[in-house]
C-alpha cells in the first residue's frame, strides 16, 4: 500500500501520465473519427489514474502543512534561530518597538518564564498555493471527463446542420431556425465577417441571437459555431452550423481558473515568519520565507537598521525553505 502512494504521488509518474493523456489526445483529434477516444475506457481510465494521483499528493502533504500553519511553532530554542538564514542579536531594542515595525504581519506572543517569544507571518495563504491548483486540476479533470462520457454519447456532438434562411431544423428537442445572413466586406472585396440571425424555438419560449464567427449560440449543452455559408440554385442563402456538445465545458473553465489563481499564489505570495526571542540576556531575532529569500532577507536588514543604531554585526545566508 505504502509503495503504490509513493507510487502514485510521485513527479514522474504524474509527468507520465500527463504524457500519455497528451499523446492519446493528439491521436484523437488528428485522426478522422478520433472523437471516439476521448470516450473510450482507455482515456477515462487516464483521467482517474491523474485525479487520483494529483488528490494523493494533496492529501498527503496538506495534512501536516495545515497543522504547521495553524499551530506554528512559537517556543524555539537558540540553536533554531542561529540556523536561520536571517540571524542578529539587537541591541537596545524592546520587544515592543519590534513589533510595531512589523506593519501588516500576523503576530502571536508567548511567555515561558523570564522569555517572551514571538512569531510574526505574513503570506500563509501562498503555502496553500499548490495544493489550491491541485484541487483546480481535480475540478478540470472532472470536466474533461463529463466531457468525455456525455458529449461524446450526445448523437449531435461535431454533427453539421445546414439550414435555409427562413427555414429550421430540430435540434436535441427544439428548433433552430434561420432568420437573417448578411456579409460584410472590406474595401478590396475580402470578407469582413458573416454574421447569421437566428430564433430558438423551445415550447413557449422564443429567444433570438446573433451568431458571428467568434460569437457561437451555446443553448441546451450545445454550442453552434458557423461552419460555412451559400446560395442554393434557386437564390436562397443558407447556413452551415457546427455542433459541439458543452457538457463539462463549464468545470473545464472553472477548474482552470482556480488553478491559475493556485499557482499564482505559489509563486507570487511568499510565506514570511521571523522569530523574535526576548530574555535577560538579549534579544534575538530570525527570519525566514519560502520565496523570493533575498529580497525578503534584505527586507528584514531594513527593519533592523532603523531600529538599532549603531548598526551590529548580521548572520544571514540566501537558505530558503
Amino acid at each position: 500500500m505504502r509503495f503504490a502512494i509513493k507510487v502514485l504521488t510521485s513527479i514522474r509518474f504524474a509527468a507520465a501520465t500527463i504524457g500519455v493523456i497528451i499523446l492519446v489526445s493528439v491521436i484523437g483529434t488528428l485522426y478522422p473519427g478520433g472523437d471516439v477516444v476521448f470516450g473510450s475506457p482507455l482515456f477515462l481510465a487516464l483521467i482517474g489514474i491523474l485525479a487520483i494521483s494529483t488528490a494523493l499528493c494533496s492529501l498527503t502533504k496538506i495534512v501536516p502543512l495545515w497543522r504547521d500553519v495553524r499551530r506554528p511553532q512559537i517556543e524555539v530554542s537558540d540553536h533554531f534561530m542561529q540556523a536561520l538564514p536571517y540571524f542578529v542579536r539587537l541591541s537596545g531594542v524592546s520587544l515592543t518597538q519590534v513589533r510595531d515595525s512589523l506593519k501588516g504581519y500576523a503576530i502571536r506572543e508567548t511567555k515561558n518564564g523570564s522569555t517572551t517569544f514571538l512569531l510574526a507571518q505574513k503570506g500563509r495563504v501562498g503555502r496553500f498555493g499548490s495544493h489550491i491548483a491541485h484541487f483546480g486540476v481535480l475540478i478540470l479533470l472532472l470536466g474533461v471527463a463529463i466531457g468525455a462520457v456525455y458529449g461524446n454519447t450526445n448523437p449531435y456532438n461535431n454533427k453539421i446542420a445546414v439550414i435555409q434562411e427562413g427555414g429550421s431544423q430540430q435540434v436535441d428537442g427544439f428548433s433552430l431556425r434561420l432568420d437573417d445572413f448578411n456579409v460584410s466586406y472590406y474595401n478590396n472585396g475580402a470578407v469582413r465577417d458573416y454574421t447569421a440571425t437566428v430564433t430558438v424555438l423551445d415550447g413557449n419560449l422564443i429567444q433570438t441571437h446573433n451568431v458571428t464567427v467568434n460569437g457561437p449560440l451555446t443553448y441546451k449543452g450545445l454550442t453552434f459555431y458557423l461552419y460555412g455559408y451559400g446560395v442554393t440554385p434557386s437564390g436562397n442563402a443558407w447556413v452551415a452550423f457546427q455542433i459541439k456538445s458543452t457538457s463539462g465545458l463549464p468545470l473545464v473553465w472553472v477548474g482552470a481558473a482556480v488553478a491559475l489563481v493556485g499557482i499564482m499564489l505559489s509563486l507570487y505570495v511568499p510565506h514570511k515568519r521571523i522569530w523574535i526571542k526576548e530574555s535577560n540576556q538579549s534579544t534575538q531575532l530570525g527570519a525566514i520565507s519560502n520565496k523570493s529569500s533575498s529580497r525578503f532577507l534584505n527586507e528584514i536588514e531594513g527593519v533592523r537598521a532603523k531600529l538599532e543604531s549603531p548598526p551590529h554585526r548580521v548572520e544571514y545566508s540566501t537558505r530558503s525553505e
